[in-house]
């Protein structure tokens, strides 16, 4: 995630559900701290079956996946997470990096002995589930990187011919309420409020520097991986396109009308989506194989 995303991550990043009396993120019935590296990660389980690890976008918190724990969590054993310095998670000394949390998620997952996870990462989280596919190949069975990015440099969409919809357009009228009703969530969750100046510092610092994947270093990746985005993200299209020919074993979903809040935008369609690919075995597919 880079700073042009800031905006729009610290309207959403609580995340919405009137209508669910589960206070996903504030949950104290279920909210656990754990000790991983240097922080304490703040972090809630809901469900059974296989674990699925559930990685929120920048600045954001597990509020973020309102729409989402409920329905992955009747198959799984949905373990959602606070990155560090976001949300209730702590911040330490260190520079925040994508590879850095990523070995946060190595830590929860080793002490919480979940063996190998399936890993549903969003902007922020795409690239720290790619870290954690990247350095833990062992850890991660399956993984689903939603409008992340792998390299800092030219991430950005064309934004020249952004308009402004109108007032009763669907999409605003769907998200308008979240957006005001949560605004500056980090600040009413975080666990460090007086370290909030040098978190957002240390944040734009990694925006600005990181991701750094190469080519080749995406093409070493075995896990079996569903790159989504929309097709108005603010990740660049063909940034999203290369990110999934790299992989050497991955599958594409552009959803036609929706941008970076896709999960919010269309949860029905991207949980379906989301959960259909956890839940096929994973095959390579032989672009010819009906001709053969």
């Amino acid at each position: 995630m880079k700073p042009a995303l800031l905006f729009c991550l610290l309207l959403v990043s609580a995340g919405i559900a009137a209508q669910d009396a589960v206070p996903y993120g504030s949950n104290e019935k279920v909210g656990k701290y754990l000790e991983v590296n240097d922080i304490k990660v703040y972090y809630e389980i809901y469900g059974e079956g296989e674990p699925l690890l559930l990685i929120h976008g920048g600045m954001g918190s597990i509020e973020n996946f309102v729409y989402q724990i409920p329905e992955f969590s009747k198959d799984f054993r949905v373990i959602a997470v606070d990155s560090r310095a976001q949300g209730r998670s702590t911040d330490s000394e260190k520079e925040i990096t994508y590879a850095l949390m990523a070995s946060d998620m190595a830590e929860l997952i080793n002490k919480l002995k979940l063996g190998n996870v399936n890993v549903v990462g969003w902007s922020d989280g795409g690239n720290v589930g790619l870290e954690l596919a990247y350095a833990h190949p062992e850890m991660v069975k399956k993984l689903v990187c939603i409008g992340g990015d792998y390299t800092h440099e030219n991430w950005e969409a064309d934004t020249t011919r952004t308009v402004w919809m109108a007032a009763d357009d669907p999409l605003l009228l769907k998200t308008r309420d979240m957006l005001i009703r949560y605004m500056g969530s980090m600040d009413r969750l975080s666990y460090q409020p007086d370290r909030l100046p040098e978190i957002r510092k240390k944040l734009g610092y990694m925006w600005a520097n990181y991701p750094n994947f190469t080519p080749d270093q995406l093409q070493t990746i075995q896990t079996p991986t569903l790159v989504m985005a929309g097709d108005h993200d603010l990740i660049r299209d063909q940034l999203t396109f290369d990110l999934y020919e790299a992989l050497p074993h991955a599958q594409l979903c552009i959803f036609p009308g929706v941008t970076h809040l896709l999960l919010w935008e269309i949860p029905e369609l991207a949980n379906q989506t989301i959960l259909n690919f956890l839940k096929t075995p994973y095959r390579d597919i032989d672009r010819l194989y009906f001709f053969r």
